[in-house]
């Protein structure tokens, strides 16, 4: 390597380390960035989890719409709160992150986990996973019914379906699956998927990019579990603390399967069953 190609380098390295740049230039770098692949998906699945609000709490909506929209968009309906709240989680969770990977990644959506793997191995792997997650976790979750503070937060529909009516909690159940849908397939999938795969140069070329190593890797297990956690913040104790295990195992199922679903129907089958035993309690 020549002296002018060394000097170049060097510029080059000189240019992104904040120890050669102003506070100011550090904050215009990031804005600039924010076009960027990595960027645009921590930015977009941050802003998509605010919005709809700690717990799916949709309190920014309701500032907007005021504090009875949910029941003036599903009169009639006792849990209004949670179908507005699946409904449009759905939509800004789901939904806006598909677009953005059909249309400005212009990439697979099975790339993301919401597909169902087409190798024998993977499919195989997708089923004990399931299996797995759920031997794992069902005493856990059935002992978990029986902790104060649980009892005070499940079913999220609270006492506006009366012990016995199953016809109705059935429905509920039946629709709650869509929540699980939105909270793992954000975390798991979108953001999971989506910086696990980053290579290095893609971080400044764009989505495209020049292949080299990942940067976060395997890591991103624990950029989700993290955030995963952050969300749980306003749950019961014995919730937040599982949510550790939870983002980091079924993480790793999902990472080698490559698809949500064990996890969605493993994560739905359990919830519904802490909410049999808290309900019927």
């Amino acid at each position: 390597m020549n002296s002018s190609e060394s000097g170049t380098e060097k510029k080059a390295v000189e240019s992104e380390d904040p120890e050669f740049l102003s506070i100011f230039q550090i904050i215009v770098k990031i804005i600039k960035s924010l076009t960027d692949k990595t960027a645009l998906i921590l930015l977009s699945t941050f802003i998509l989890l605010i919005l709809w609000g700690s717990k799916g709490d949709m309190k920014i909506l309701s500032k907007i719409f005021g504090e009875n929209w949910t029941g003036e968009l599903f009169p009639g309906v006792a849990w209004h709160r949670q179908l507005a709240s699946f409904i449009v989680g759905f939509l800004l969770l789901v939904v806006i992150p598909c677009c953005i990977i059909k249309f400005i990644f212009k990439e697979r959506l099975s790339e993301y986990g919401l597909g169902w793997p087409k190798e024998i191995k993977r499919r195989k792997q997708a089923v004990s996973g399931f299996f797995l997650i759920m031997g794992v976790s069902i005493i856990p979750f059935y002992l978990s019914a029986f902790n104060p503070e649980m009892q005070g937060e499940y079913p999220l529909f609270g006492d506006v379906i009366a012990k016995g009516a199953w016809g109705a909690f059935i429905v509920y159940e039946l629709v709650y699956l869509l929540f699980f849908v939105v909270i793992d397939f954000i975390y798991r999938g979108y953001l999971l998927f989506g910086i696990f795969k980053i290579k290095d140069l893609e971080v400044i070329k764009g989505v495209k990019g020049i292949k080299g190593p990942l940067v976060f890797g395997i890591y991103a297990i624990l950029i989700q579990m993290l955030s995963y956690t952050m969300w749980h913040i306003a749950k019961p104790v014995p919730e937040l603390i599982g949510t550790i295990f939870w983002g980091i195992g079924t993480g790793a199922v999902v990472l080698k399967s490559r698809t949500v679903w064990p996890v969605i129907i493993a994560h739905w089958l359990l919830c519904v069953l802490l909410d049999i035993v808290v309900w019927l309690k």
